[in-house]
């Protein structure tokens, strides 16, 4: 037996709900274009890595996905796209000298004053 509700049962009108999921899907678009706002700048600054370095990124960039992503809102997620490519342009400098593990490093902490006075 199915039971008919009355027009008025519910405490919310239709007016109210049309109102309040105009409401939502608005906000949820002015959202969505702030994050892909943010998701071009981020793109921006991926660009200008060299080709290892977008490499670097994307895979520094999906281990953070992998660990935290379901935890990560929109915004933190686009705050972390911006650190890590940051961090990635900062390296790159770092990387691009080649090492072997047999080479000495470029400078050496002297606590005293060698024998003789020659370094």
């Amino acid at each position: 037996m199915a039971r008919k509700s009355s027009p008025r049962s519910s405490p919310l009108s239709r007016r109210e709900f049309g109102q309040r999921v105009a409401l939502a899907t608005g906000a949820g678009i002015a959202a969505s274009a702030r994050t892909a706002d943010a998701l071009a700048q981020d793109d921006r600054a991926v660009e200008k890595l060299s080709a290892e370095g977008r490499v670097r990124f994307e895979s520094m960039w999906q281990n953070v996905l992998r660990k935290h992503g379901g935890r990560l809102t929109d915004e933190q997620k686009t705050r972390m796209r911006k650190i890590i490519a940051n961090n990635v342009a900062m390296l790159e400098s770092v990387y691009a000298v080649a090492l072997n593990n047999g080479d000495a490093p470029a400078t050496t902490l002297l606590l005293v004053e060698p024998v003789g006075g020659k370094r």
